[in-house]
């Protein structure tokens, strides 16, 4: 019974235990932008950490949703990102801004 008022408490504060991790989906990033996105892809894609954070989180929206394609990176790009919420997008960016 306790257990069960403490998973209730929890769900009532809107804590949720399955909270989208930055640094595990952005793994998949750091193949082509370096585990710390300092990585300049294929010496034209602009290193991740050189880029405005609204401007990151907007690139990977537009991606994602098949509109954006620079540097002729939209397919691989909606791929990779085929799945994940503005949650996730968020996620990526927070821990991005904290390497």
């Amino acid at each position: 019974m306790k257990k069960f008022l403490a998973i209730s408490a929890l769900a009532c504060l809107g804590v949720s235990a399955f909270a989208a991790d930055g640094a595990t989906l952005y793994k998949k990033c750091a193949v082509c932008h370096g585990p710390n996105a300092d990585k300049v892809y294929l010496n034209k894609v602009p290193a991740l950490k050189s880029l405005k954070s609204a401007d990151r989180l907007q690139y990977m929206k537009e991606y994602a949703e098949g509109k954006r394609n620079a540097y002729g990176q939209g397919a691989i790009m909606k791929i990779n990102l085929k799945g994940l919420t503005e949650d996730d997008f968020k996620a990526i960016e927070t821990y991005i801004e904290s390497l």
